[in-house]
């Protein structure tokens, strides 16, 4: 390998979760930051299509390791416009 160059790993993904709590009356942001798989990403889908108050957004983790606290903001107060680094699950962008 010459020197200098990366290896070709897959990115690493975190998952930041938007669930409303009815018994609290409050919204709830967590974050999974390992074993973002594809198989937990599909979990997540079917959750919010179950329950719309429960939303799940993808972003990178060296993104999420700067903006973190911008991200979890932004979500916090939906207001995701114009930001591509973020996508959210089980949206039909049609």
């Amino acid at each position: 390998m010459a020197k200098g160059k990366k290896k070709n790993k897959r990115p690493e993904y975190v998952v930041i979760c938007r669930e409303f709590n009815r018994a609290q009356a409050r919204i709830e942001i967590s974050v999974i930051d390992h074993d973002v798989t594809d198989h937990l990403l599909d979990g997540l889908i079917k959750i919010h299509l179950r329950d719309p108050h429960k939303r799940y957004f993808l972003t990178l983790k060296r993104d999420y390791q700067v903006y973190g606290q911008v991200y979890k903001k932004q979500i916090e107060t939906m207001d995701i416009k114009n930001n591509k680094r973020i996508v959210e699950l089980g949206v039909d962008l049609k």
